[in-house]
């Protein structure tokens, strides 16, 4: 009798679980962000730039930093690998990459008959001026992505992850297909990876979770995705597997606009340079001296995109406009960003002024990239990585 009992009660267990999994809530949709909205209160705080010890930079090497500092990166570092993290990913912005343009792209074919490695050789070369020129300037350098891994204890695997650059969804829904590639040969299991985009690179990320956690949204983009001549069933599988992996994202300067799928394997800070404790700036007064902090993050919003080359890709930026928001449009770009948003819907903003406002009588705008170059110098390294380790590893 108490047998029949047990099996019994453990069948309407059975049958309550399954009736439960079958009626639980759709995936919330990934909607845009909407700029007019105040931010929700306990979505954002001030963080205060503490004082760490100075880094060499003119010689960004391991071996010329201060004992201070190389002990304040040993001890974030430390804080990540008791957490379980295999595996850090930078990602750069718009116009830093191997094609921002988009010329070898539109040449890929020709390119391609006359060599396999020709390509990858190009783009190489195309990445150059960019770490050349602006080095740690909003760009995320060689030299950076290898001291990083260094100072942390260098048995966390550090990547510098490249992509096209190119300013409209198009290139950056192929540059989270790109990212779903590396992060799935990664191997990482149930492991844990620190994902981190500066700029547009934050869309990426975003485009990544998209991908990878289930979402109303997740059909037309994966619908996109084919339309862009990948291969979705290799790549769903490749998602499903990224899927189990434990990740926390930090976006730096990211202009708010994608929607995020992230879930309980995943989680999302935003780190925004600004002055002051209202979460709305000024996207015009103060800009020479950069008074208001990032105004990059104020002016890459909907409607910023520059419209893909060819009609093809055009057509298929037009039609992700329905899931992204909108693309290019000038109008609706002046409409948005008169809000001064500055904390996006999803995850945690932490607001910090990175120190770079102009005290001078010259203009610092252009040396500080209108104050969106900052998260990427070495100067603020270690008070990024410690931001990180405070935020996610406490």
């Amino acid at each position: 009798m108490w047998l029949a009992l047990t099996l019994l009660l453990l069948a309407a267990v059975i049958t309550g679980l399954f009736v439960a999994w079958r009626l639980r809530p759709a995936p919330a949709p990934c909607q845009p962000q909407q700029y007019d909205a105040a931010p929700r209160p306990g979505t954002f705080a001030v963080r205060a730039l503490e004082e760490m010890p100075p880094i060499a930079r003119e010689t960004p090497v391991l071996e010329s930093q201060s004992p201070a500092w190389r002990e304040a990166m040993t001890q974030a570092g430390l804080r990540m690998r008791r957490a379980g993290v295999r595996h850090v990913v930078f990602v750069h912005g718009t116009f830093v990459g191997h094609d921002p343009t988009l010329l070898l792209s539109a040449l890929e074919g020709p390119l391609s008959a006359l060599g396999p490695g020709l390509m990858p050789s190009l783009q190489r070369l195309s990445k150059l001026p960019s770490d050349r020129v602006l080095r740690d300037l909003g760009n995320y350098t060689p030299e950076y992505v290898s001291l990083f891994q260094k100072a942390l204890g260098a048995d966390i695997p550090t990547t510098r992850f490249v992509w096209s650059s190119a300013n409209n969804h198009v290139a950056r829904l192929r540059a989270a297909v790109d990212l779903l590639r590396l992060l799935a040969s990664s191997e990482l299991g149930r492991k844990r990876a620190l994902l981190l985009g500066h700029s547009h690179g934050g869309q990426v990320l975003a485009l990544l979770t998209q991908l990878i956690y289930p979402a109303r949204t997740a059909e037309a983009l994966w619908q996109a995705v084919r339309d862009a001549g990948e291969p979705t069933e290799a790549l769903q599988e490749m998602a499903r597997t990224v899927a189990r992996a434990r990740l926390d994202i930090a976006t730096f300067g990211m202009p708010p606009r994608y929607g995020w799928a992230t879930g309980r394997q995943c989680r999302l800070l935003h780190v925004i340079n600004h002055r002051g404790a209202e979460p709305r700036g000024s996207t015009v007064a103060g800009v020479l001296h950069t008074e208001c902090g990032d105004y990059v993050h104020l002016w890459g919003i909907a409607g910023s995109d520059i419209p893909p080359g060819n009609a093809k890709d055009r057509e298929l930026a037009a039609r992700l406009d329905a899931i992204l928001g909108v693309g290019y449009d000038v109008k609706a770009w002046l409409q948005h960003v008169r809000h001064g948003a500055r904390v996006p819907r999803e995850g945690f903003s932490y607001l910090v002024d990175y120190g770079d406002r102009g005290t001078g009588a010259l203009p610092n705008c252009l040396a500080t990239c209108f104050g969106h170059g900052v998260y990427t110098s070495y100067d603020a390294m270690l008070f990024n990585a410690r931001l990180l380790a405070d935020h996610f590893y406490r």
